[in-house]
């Protein structure tokens, strides 16, 4: 079984000894390094020389603390983001407490596959981590539900945009079968292939083979997508 190496930079050891804890019992992920930082500002030389280390490791996955990554842009450190570039296969996933509907949309744009919320517990962490480890997406199901619906105030702003969506929608929907509308149901509360499985009472093999019909049938890339075409179902329904 390849492990899935992973990194952290935060600044609450609280969280870094809770993911310590969490992965003590996991064959699949390793922690490989962390970070703890508490002012970026006066740390700037010990952020610079763990993004070197990275660089040396190549991770595959790396957990970033929300409030250290405005400090990024607030400082305009150009010296750490120029590293990106250095780390092509790293997934990134920002953990925080909350976030802002437009800032997830602009961060998925900019390569972020992943935003955990520190108040949901350990089992979603780990789940997080494995998602965003297959190369998925990975948002909780309310943070779906609120992006969702700023997709479609930014859609409402442009009504000439909004009735080709309903309609490709209604379209998408109307391919799948009933079960594969219920598997669409479960993607969009997180559920794993292995989850769905036991919910539905399938193999995990029988699974995947309704996802990628979903995804044939649909057109859409990832499980985000799958969870927006079916937030956009039950909108539509009501």
């Amino acid at each position: 079984m390849k492990k899935s190496k992973l990194t952290v930079v935060t600044h609450d050891e609280k969280f870094l000894q809770r993911l310590t804890n969490c992965l003590g019992g996991e064959k699949d992920i390793s922690l490989v390094s962390a970070l703890i930082i508490k002012n970026l500002k006066n740390e700037v030389r010990q952020a610079l020389a763990f993004v070197k280390q990275m660089i040396e490791q190549q991770p595959d996955i790396l957990l970033l603390d929300q409030i250290i990554l405005r400090d990024v842009a607030a400082l305009d450190l150009e010296r750490i983001l120029g590293y990106r570039h250095k780390l092509p296969n790293v997934k990134t996933i920002i953990v925080g407490e909350r976030y802002n509907e437009e800032n997830v949309m602009t961060m998925m744009q900019g390569g972020v596959q992943g935003f955990f919320r520190i108040a949901l517990d350990d089992a979603h962490l780990i789940k997080c981590i494995r998602v965003v480890a297959r190369g998925e997406f990975w948002l909780d199901a309310e943070l779906t539900k609120r992006v969702f619906e700023e997709v479609i105030k930014e859609f409402k702003n442009k009504k000439d945009r909004l009735k080709p969506l309903a309609h490709l929608s209604t379209e998408k929907m109307a391919m799948l079968s009933p079960r594969e509308i219920e598997v669409l149901a479960l993607i969009s509360q997180s559920m794993t292939n292995e989850e769905i499985a036991d919910r539905l009472f399938l193999s995990p093999k029988t699974v995947k083979t309704h996802l990628r019909n979903i995804f044939s049938k649909s057109g859409i890339r990832n499980r985000v997508e799958a969870a927006l075409l079916y937030a956009r179902h039950v909108q539509m329904s009501h």
